[in-house]
């Protein structure tokens, strides 16, 4: 699962910081991502797509830093163990291809 994919899993329609138009200094719209360091799992923040480049800084957090402890050890694991499975399921996709693809010659 890309991690465009997770944050649109994360990010609640009810939650009104979604709504937030916020610009850095190139005047560019900056859509809210989602964190998914070992350190700051599941956070929210917006950060200018030219981040350290063009000497363009801005980052800001969405939240103060209120991830439990657990949440810190679970979700990175979580995430992992989706990302490897996802691996195995393309493994396992490309062989019964390649069998049909053998079955057809």
């Amino acid at each position: 699962m890309s991690n465009t994919m997770l944050n649109r899993i994360c990010n609640d329609g009810n939650d009104l910081m979604l709504r937030v138009k916020l610009r850095c200094k190139h005047d560019d719209l900056l859509s809210m991502q989602t964190s998914w360091s070992e350190h700051n799992p599941a956070r929210r923040f917006w950060s200018c797509p030219r981040y350290r480049e063009d000497a363009c800084n801005f980052f800001r957090w969405r939240d103060r830093e209120d991830v439990d402890i657990r949440s810190k050890y679970v979700i990175p694991r979580l995430a992992k163990r989706i990302k490897d499975l996802e691996e195995v399921l393309t493994s396992y996709e490309s062989r019964v291809e390649g069998e049909k693809e053998k079955q057809m010659l």
